[in-house]
């Protein structure tokens, strides 16, 4: 009898897993985790601000802000510095270190273009010509461990404005040189110039200010060429213009374009002097194509001197200069970007005066301003 109702036991289990698995479609180990909840966003709030130009903040100029790890990382124009804050309590953000200083060692002079990757951090210095790398694995003593500089042949960085990084390689905007440089910084105490291209009109980099590097394609912003021009990265060596949107005014909107951040299949453009967010298929990278806009200084679009853009899934943060402000536009539907919400005001309490470079990292959203110099919380609803 111990026998039978042991195997009739067995016999039920077995079935009750066989219909579990034939109900659900596939094996238990199968089952998807639930996707993550996408980002929603019905407005914005402040929560925290630090500001003070020299000793010790060195925040005078902040042209440029990225986090990483639960920290802030600062660079500073007029006070030629990079400028680290813990902001794990973003309600109170605290400085942890700072380095400052034209020329060597540090090559900060005019410290306009910042990039964080792993343990270190690329400042592009639009003074000192320069691009230099500072190891940041302890946040509270970034410390340089080299840098390139020059202005003309062969490295191409005078008025170096903006730096992204990919792997081992630097992508570097320069506005004056109206060129686009490529570096190795596979030994960070050694970068190594790799290619460049340079010129106005064609290949349209002349004040190159911002680049954005996807799927083997450089994009960059140019604001005195008022253009989106493509890059193919095929040789590095060898940098090939293969692509522009251009034009101030309609239809592209692109009259001192600034900044520009590439997600998915778009490329987001903002351009300071037709106060303007342009979006442009890419899908095609020989053709970027305009897809959408919104523009116009003061309410409602606060878009008054456009400056930086950050994409994170379907929003679009912007920061703009002359309407010292934080706007919030969704951009689900790319021919239509809508306002959401918006933050303005230079001095006390929201900081913004200048506003000139923006990040978002989580639920929270970063702005760094030239004015006041300062760097300014802000918490999505």
């Amino acid at each position: 009898m111990k026998d039978k109702a042991y195997w009739l036991i067995l016999a039920i289990v077995v079935i009750v897993v066989i219909t579990a698995v034939i109900l659900l479609g596939r094996a238990p180990e199968e089952v998807e985790k639930p996707a993550p909840k996408p980002l929603a966003v019905s407005g914005i709030e402040l929560v925290g601000a630090i500001q003070g130009a020299e000793a010790p903040n060195y925040l005078a100029g902040a042209s440029s802000v990225r986090v990483a790890d639960g920290y802030a990382y600062v660079a500073s124009f007029v006070d030629s510095s990079l400028s680290v804050f813990d902001v794990t309590a973003p309600s109170n953000p605290s400085l942890v270190a700072a380095v400052s200083g034209a020329g060597a060692p540090y090559y900060l002079g005019g410290a306009s273009g910042l990039f964080v990757a792993g343990n270190y951090a690329f400042v592009a210095s639009y003074m000192d010509d320069a691009l230099s790398v500072f190891d940041v694995s302890d946040p509270a003593n970034p410390t340089v461990v080299g840098s390139i500089s020059g202005a003309g042949s062969p490295n191409y960085l005078d008025g170096a404005d903006s730096v992204y990084v990919v792997g081992d390689t630097a992508y570097v905007a320069a506005f004056d040189d109206k060129a686009f440089t490529i570096v190795d910084v596979s030994n960070p105490t050694n970068p190594q110039h790799v290619g460049s291209i340079a010129g106005k009109a064609s290949p349209y980099l002349d004040g190159a200010s911002a680049v954005a590097v996807s799927q083997g394609y450089a994009y960059l912003a140019t604001a005195g060429d008022d253009a989106l021009s493509v890059m193919d990265l095929s040789d590095p060596t060898d940098p090939k213009h293969i692509g522009t949107a251009r034009g101030a005014g309609f239809p592209n909107y692109l009259d001192g374009a600034t900044a520009v951040f590439v997600s998915g299949e778009y490329a987001y453009v903002v351009a300071m002097y037709d106060n303007s967010l342009s979006i442009f298929d890419i899908s095609d990278p020989t053709a970027p194509l305009y897809v959408g806009n919104v523009r116009g200084l003061g309410a409602p679009n606060y878009l008054d001197g456009a400056s930086s853009i950050y994409v994170s899934g379907n929003y679009a943060f912007v920061s703009s200069a002359e309407d010292d402000a934080l706007v919030v536009f969704d951009i689900s539907d790319p021919s239509n970007p809508t306002f959401v919400d918006s933050i303005q005001g230079e001095g006390d309490p929201n900081f913004l005066g200048g506003a000139w470079s923006v990040y978002a990292s989580g639920s929270y959203v970063y702005v760094a301003g030239f004015e006041d110099a300062s760097l300014t919380i802000f918490k999505l609803k």
